[in-house]
C-alpha cells in the first residue's frame, strides 16, 4: 500500500476535486455532510477554532497492491486506522474512493486543526511515520507487502565503489592499510543532508547547513526565477539530486524530508548563499552542530498547562479596562489558547513557532509592576518560538508588515495603538512578535521583508535591544514612543483623541 500526503490551504477546491471524478463514492470519515458544499461549510467549523493556522488542509491518497482485493467496508477501515494511527484522532475527515485509475484507492481530505484543542496535529517526519503505520497495516490486514518509498530513496553505491570498499576492507584487516575504508563520498553525503534536514528546517537554512558541512551546493532556476533542481559537490566529486535519490532532489527534499520551501520568501536568501556561501565549520564543531540540532528534534512537544477557568473574567476585565485592550484581541488569542491563567494562577503567553505549532510560554507575574515576562520552565521545549498576534487583511494573508516588541502587554498595547491610528484594523496583513532577544529572532523569516519596524520599549534595555537587532537587520526602521512603554503610549494617545472628540462636541475644531 503507497500513502502520498500534501497539505494546502483551501478545502472546497479539493473536495470539488475528489466529488468529481467518475464513480467516486463517499465511503467514511467521521462528517456529516454528503457532498462537497456541505462537507466545505462543516470543515469551517475546525478552522474558526485556530484562525491563525496556516495550511490546515490534509489530503492523503492511499493506494493498493495490485493483488489486493478490498471493499467500500474494509477502506473505511484502513482509512480510519490510518489517521488514528498519523495523530488525527480528533479531527474532522472524511474517504472517498476513487475507481479512474488502474489502482484501487482511496483519498481522505481531513482538517489538521483538533476539535478538541485546537491545536495544529503536529506534521514532523510525517512520511516516515506514515510509512511505518502502512507497513503494519499490511501485516494486519493481511495486503500484500510494499517496498516503502523512504527504501527505494537512497540510491545504491556502483559495482566499482563497492568492490573499492572490500578490497580496502581486506587490505585493512591484513595490515596493509592503517585505516579501514573510507565510506563512500555518497553515503556521506545523503547522511549529512538527513542529519541537517532532521527538524524539517527552511530550505535556505538546510543549505546553509550543508555549506557549513563541506558540501557546495547549487540550484538550477527557470527563466522565470522558480527553482527546478539541485546539486551538490564534496571533496571534488558533484552529484544531482536524482544521482542520489528521490528524496535528495529539490522537490524531494520537501516531501520527504519535510524541508519548508517557499519561493517568495526564500528564493533571495538562497540566491545570496550561492553567491556568498557559508564557511565549513572544523569536524569536531559540525559533529556537535548536527548533534544539538538532532537532539533538538529529539525533545517531547510542548504541552501548554491547563487553564483556571474561574478567573479568566478577571484578567479579561482587567486587560480591557485598565490596559485598554479591545475585547476582540483579548477574546481572540483567548480562544485560540494563547492567553489566559493557569491553575497556579500565572498568566501565560503561549509561544509558537511560525508554522503556528505551541513550543513554550512566557509568564508575567507582576502586572501592576511591570511588563517583563519569564519563560515557563516547566516542560518547555527548546525549539525556536515566540509570542505574535496578526490582524488586518484576511487570515490567508501574506503578512506584509512586521513590528518587533519587547513584551507581549507592549505588543497588544501596540496592536491598539495601530488600530486606533487606522482608524479600524490595517488594511494589509500585519504581525507583531515579541521578539527581543537579538539571539532568538526569526531571522530568515524578518529578512525577507524590505522593512522590519524595531518597535521596543523607549527605554534603557529596549533601546539596547533595538541596536543591536538593527545591526542584525539594515532593513529595520527604529519606531520610538514618547513614553517608557507601549501600554503608556496607548494610554495617552486614547486620552488625547477623547478630549479631541470632547472639544468637537463643543463645536472646537483643532
Amino acid at each position: 500500500m503507497i500513502g502520498k500526503q500534501t497539505k494546502g490551504r483551501g478545502f472546497r477546491k479539493l473536495l470539488d476535486y475528489l466529488e468529481s471524478r467518475e464513480d467516486a463514492q463517499l465511503i467514511g470519515g467521521n462528517m456529516s455532510g454528503r457532498n462537497a458544499r456541505e462537507l466545505a461549510r462543516e470543515f469551517k467549523l475546525s478552522r474558526q477554532l485556530n484562525s491563525d493556522a496556516d495550511r490546515v488542509v490534509y489530503h492523503v491518497s492511499l493506494s493498493a497492491a495490485k493483488g489486493d482485493k478490498l471493499d467500500d467496508e474494509k477502506w473505511s477501515e484502513i482509512g480510519d486506522r490510518y489517521m488514528f494511527e498519523m495523530g488525527f484522532d480528533a479531527n474532522q475527515f472524511v474517504i472517498f474512493r476513487h475507481h479512474n485509475t488502474d489502482d484501487d484507492h482511496i483519498h481522505i481530505a481531513a482538517s489538521r486543526i483538533r476539535m478538541d484543542t485546537g491545536l495544529v496535529v503536529h506534521d514532523s517526519w510525517d512520511y516516515v511515520r506514515s510509512e511505518k503505520v502502512l507497513r503494519q497495516i499490511e501485516i494486519d490486514y493481511n495486503l500484500v507487502q510494499v517496498q516503502g518509498s523512504r527504501e527505494k530513496l537512497n540510491r545504491t553505491p556502483s559495482t566499482g565503489q563497492i568492490r573499492r570498499i572490500r578490497r580496502e576492507q581486506e587490505e585493512f584487516s591484513q595490515g596493509q592499510r592503517d585505516s579501514p575504508p573510507q565510506r563512500i563520498i555518497k553515503e556521506s553525503v545523503q547522511q549529512t543532508i538527513d542529519r541537517a534536514g532532521v527538524d524539517n528546517p527552511q530550505m535556505p537554512t538546510l543549505i546553509m547547513r550543508l555549506q557549513q558541512a563541506g558540501i557546495s551546493v547549487r540550484t538550477g532556476w527557470t527563466r522565470n526565477g522558480k527553482s527546478k533542481g539541485i546539486s551538490y559537490e564534496k571533496d571534488g566529486q558533484a552529484f544531482s539530486g536524482t544521482q542520489l535519490g528521490a528524496a535528495y532532489t529539490f522537490p524531494g527534499l520537501q516531501k520527504h524530508l519535510g524541508v519548508d520551501y517557499q519561493p517568495e520568501r526564500d528564493d533571495e536568501p538562497i540566491h545570496e548563499l550561492l553567491l556568498k556561501p557559508a564557511k565549513p565549520l572544523p569536524i569536531e564543531q559540525l559533529e556537535k552542530f548536527l548533534q544539538e540540532i538532532e537532539r533538538k528534534q529529539q525533545q517531547p512537544q510542548f504541552t501548554p498547562p491547563p487553564e483556571d477557568k474561574v478567573v479568566w473574567q478577571v484578567l479579561h476585565k482587567y486587560l480591557s479596562e485598565k490596559r485598554y485592550i479591545p475585547d476582540y484581541i483579548v477574546q481572540g488569542l483567548h480562544n485560540n489558547q494563547l492567553l489566559y491563567m493557569d491553575e497556579q494562577r500565572n498568566i501565560l503567553f503561549i509561544k509558537r513557532d511560525l508554522d503556528g505549532e505551541k513550543t513554550g510560554a512566557l509568564v508575567w507575574s507582576k502586572p501592576r509592576e511591570n511588563h517583563r515576562t519569564v519563560e515557563y520552565d516547566q516542560n518547555t521545549s527548546t525549539q525556536n518560538g515566540w509570542f505574535y498576534l496578526r490582524l488586518g487583511g484576511q487570515p490567508t494573508d501574506k503578512v506584509e508588515n512586521v513590528f518587533l516588541c519587547s513584551t507581549p502587554i507592549d505588543a497588544m498595547s501596540a496592536a491598539t495603538y495601530l488600530i486606533s491610528s487606522c482608524k479600524g484594523l490595517p488594511p494589509t496583513r500585519t504581525m507583531l512578535i515579541v521578539a527581543d532577544d537579538p539571539n532568538n529572532l526569526p531571522m530568515e523569516f524578518l529578512k525577507s521583508f524590505n522593512r522590519v519596524v524595531v518597535a521596543f520599549n523607549n527605554d534603557e534595555p529596549g533601546n539596547k535591544t533595538a541596536s543591536a537587532v538593527l545591526e542584525l537587520l539594515p532593513q529595520g526602521k527604529r519606531l520610538k514612543t514618547h513614553n517608557p512603554d507601549w501600554s503608556q503610549e496607548l494610554e495617552a494617545h486614547l486620552l488625547e483623541e477623547q478630549q479631541k472628540q470632547k472639544q468637537q462636541d463643543r463645536g472646537f475644531s483643532l
